[in-house]
């Protein structure tokens, strides 16, 4: 998969935000840590995989709130209520009415204080390898070191946290650290840093009201297991996965399951996909995984208002996928389509 065009939206006090989006399902973003986060750099790195493997069932959205990556870097407020307006612009900017967030390390500080200032948005949140009182994580012998090492030498502070993540004699260590120098300066570092330490998230947590799911590393340098337990206890109805080693060790796995969380109907769809497919290879008029979903609820009746509802999709964007449909399909109303799908076995009797 090639890497997406970078596109702006431009926040209500006038920063442009730069974004991605990637794959054609329901939209998910994607919050990094702020040391790495510049929307076309990254998909040099492992993170082109992430959005990759997710973008085969989710729409994957990723964008650089300000002072980082591509967005406008001359941010002197970077607090949690300005990195909200940055998603929310993003997410206007694509029409969505409700999306999927989630946030990794220090990126799901956003996930977390979005879905809670904004139920009416967030159908799911993800928390991954992430601590909700990072001030206290802080103190971690390691971390400590390296914040104060942020602080005094920029150049082995980034070459550092690339052994770090990826250990040694690895190409991306080296880099990682590259990246790191281009999504962020030394300044704007500090000042996230400081915000992600003076933001205790658990009152956030306990506000949530959308399915939420944390996932957590055995081995990761940002969070501890307890905290991986704060942040699920926190949350009405919460579920902890966890993973043994290190986030490298079990990405797929890690990634299928945020799938199957935010997604879990997509998976029958893909098996009717397929066989439609099968059929079909060499035609290039065959349906996406979503138009199935949507010839498979006309065909049972449902108005487009209702799919929309059903797909927590705009009913524009339930008839821009019903004129593809029918436009594929050569169908000239509802009731060929309903036949196609009855006959395809798309529905059961």
């Amino acid at each position: 998969m090639s890497a997406p065009r970078v596109q702006f939206a431009t926040s209500i006090d006038g920063f442009r935000i730069a974004f991605t989006t990637t794959g054609d399902g329901y939209p998910l973003f994607w919050l990094p840590h702020f040391l790495a986060s510049h929307v076309q750099l990254e998909w040099d790195f492992p993170q082109r995989y992430v959005y990759s493997r997710l973008g085969d069932r989710l729409r994957v959205v990723r964008f650089d709130c300000r002072g980082l990556g591509l967005s406008d870097r001359a941010a002197a407020d970077v607090s949690l209520e300005t990195r909200m307006l940055d998603l929310q612009a993003v997410a206007q900017k694509n029409g969505f009415e409700r999306f999927a967030l989630a946030g990794i390390e220090g990126g799901a500080n956003l996930a977390a204080g979005f879905a809670a200032a904004y139920p009416q948005l967030v159908s799911h949140l993800v928390l991954i390898n992430w601590t909700p009182r990072f001030a206290e994580e802080n103190q971690v012998p390691r971390l400590n070191t390296l914040g104060i090492l942020m602080r005094r030498d920029w150049e082995m502070f980034t070459e550092n946290i690339g052994t770090s993540s990826f250990g040694y004699d690895t190409p991306y260590a080296a880099g990682y650290a590259k990246l790191v120098r281009s999504s962020v300066t030394q300044e704007m570092a500090i000042r996230y840093a400081a915000e992600l330490t003076a933001e205790d998230m658990v009152p956030a947590l306990e506000r949530v009201k959308c399915q939420t799911l944390v996932l957590h590393s055995e081995v990761n340098f940002y969070a501890s297991e307890q905290s991986a337990r704060l942040a699920a206890a926190s949350v009405p109805g919460a579920s902890l996965v966890t993973f043994q080693q290190g986030l490298t060790q079990h990405i797929t796995e890690l990634l299928d399951t945020l799938a199957d969380f935010i997604a879990p109907a997509n998976a029958a769809a893909e098996q009717r996909a397929d066989s439609a497919m099968a059929t079909n290879a060499a035609d290039d008029t065959a349906f996406t995984v979503r138009e199935l979903e949507i010839l498979a609820l006309l065909a049972r009746g449902l108005s487009n208002k209702e799919m929309a509802d059903r797909l927590t999709l705009s009913p524009r964007t339930v008839e821009r996928h019903l004129e593809n449909v029918y436009r594929k399909g050569g169908f000239r109303n509802r009731s060929e389509a309903t036949a196609y799908a009855y006959t395809n076995g798309l529905v059961e009797r």
